[in-house]
């Protein structure tokens, strides 16, 4: 009990995901109040929003199976309730997430994991008087733009609290100017995976995406990403062309059924946490089906992944989610079964045979027993990598010392009136 009371702890305790768990199956629609049947346009354009945040494709909706899914949406609804959402009457629906994710599979669109990078997003804004940053609360439109167009394509965004870290952190002529050392040490105190920089000038806005941690930018020599937009719609443009950035490096095709079957070990698991949490992340895998748990001995353990995709994407994916480190791929040796007795196809053993001398009936019988050929198992793959979790750490609670009261011994009122009588 001991044991398994300090690794339901450890369990609590363990350390957040770097990337953002995204909800990609809620949403909220605004009702069409002079439309008919509003209830049913808003389902279906609730679906299609979906659709295009899970599967990471703006045109997923066109698809022609996704179409004929669209006709039936009610199918795919958990939830429904209606709402307010800018004053007016909206309806919020909760789809099944297994749903969609079988029908993204069926219409052989790719799945765009829940787990996304977060990205810190210094906004600069240009006036004709001077230069101004945005900071959270401020009242910008370019800066609502972009959250809303980030809301419906599951794009997580944090933007700056413009507390007094910040406004002595960087400066407007850092950002404007594009230093990237200074933007990345001012990024360091949130925990977010990618920094965007936007200058905007009217409706215009040139835009720089380091995807990498705050710590490195300006300190590795990995070159960063940038592009400009313009229109009045420029913030949503911007959000659509790095969303797809994004969806393109780490959405998966799934197939409609398990395709293959691969062996994968995984060394230096010498905790329990560490192996419950490989095997949580494992099971969210876009590209695997199930998995079952073949072999664990000392600190490795082997696991049969049935996948849902190819062995590249799977690969790709473990590297990208786990803290692991691919190591060369190991062969099984083949193994040589040699059956005790040869087995019919029946699955009965199989008599020796009994020859007889045609020359001399009489003579005593000879027995030969069939050959039997010996059954060679063929050598198999399995995939190796090194798990790189930090080791789970027990910190026991500080017990504060006891303290002891004294005891005072209570005496009664006629035994003090005695006492004192005596004495006198």
């Amino acid at each position: 009990m001991r044991h398994l009371a300090l690794l339901v702890l450890g369990l609590v305790g363990l350390p957040a995901m770097a990337l953002t768990n995204v909800d990609l199956y809620r949403t909220e629609v605004v009702l069409d109040q002079a439309a008919d049947n509003a209830d049913a346009k808003a389902r279906v354009e609730g679906m299609k929003e979906v659709i295009v945040r899970a599967s990471g494709d703006r045109s997923a909706a066109s698809n022609q199976v996704v179409q004929k899914a669209l006709k039936q949406s009610g199918q795919y609804l958990t939830q429904i309730s209606y709402g307010q959402l800018d004053g007016a009457q909206s309806l919020k629906m909760g789809f099944s997430a297994p749903h969609i994710r079988s029908l993204l599979s069926q219409a052989q669109l790719p799945v765009w994991p829940s787990a996304r990078a977060n990205l810190l997003v210094w906004l600069v804004e240009e006036s004709q008087a001077d230069r101004n940053i945005v900071w959270e609360h401020s009242d910008s439109a370019v800066l609502e733009q972009m959250k809303q167009e980030a809301q419906k394509r599951g794009l997580p965004v944090t933007v700056p609290v413009g507390d007094f870290d910040d406004i002595t952190g960087v400066s407007v002529s850092d950002l404007w100017g594009g230093f990237a050392t200074p933007v990345g040490q001012a990024s360091q105190r949130y925990p977010v995976d990618a920094v965007l920089v936007i200058k905007a000038q009217g409706n215009s806005l040139r835009w720089t995406l380091y995807d990498q941690k705050p710590a490195t930018v300006g300190v590795t020599r990995q070159a960063p990403l940038s592009g400009s937009n313009n229109g009045s719609d420029a913030a949503s443009k911007m959000v659509n062309q790095i969303s797809d950035y994004y969806a393109k490096k780490s959405a998966v095709v799934v197939a409609s059924e398990s395709s293959e079957t691969i062996k994968v070990r995984f060394t230096e698991l010498n905790d329990a946490v560490g192996f419950f949490t490989l095997e949580n992340k494992l099971k969210k895998l876009s590209s695997v089906a199930s998995l079952d748990i073949v072999k664990i001995q000392g600190s490795q353990v082997t696991f049969n992944i049935h996948l849902l995709s190819s062995q590249a994407e799977f690969e790709q994916e473990v590297r990208r989610v786990a803290p692991v480190s691919q190591l060369e791929s190991v062969v099984d040796q083949p193994a040589i079964v040699v059956p005790t007795q040869p087995v019919t196809a029946e699955g009965t053993v199989q008599e020796p045979a009994i020859l007889i001398d045609a020359t001399n009936p009489q003579q005593t019988v000879s027995e030969v027993a069939p050959q039997v050929l010996p059954e060679v198992i063929p050598a198999e793959t399995i995939l190796v990598f090194e798990w790189q979790g930090k080791p789970y750490v027990y910190i026991a609670p500080v017990e504060e010392p006891e303290v002891i009261e004294p005891v005072l011994e209570e005496v009664s009122t006629e035994e003090s009136s005695e006492t004192a009588t005596t004495q006198s």
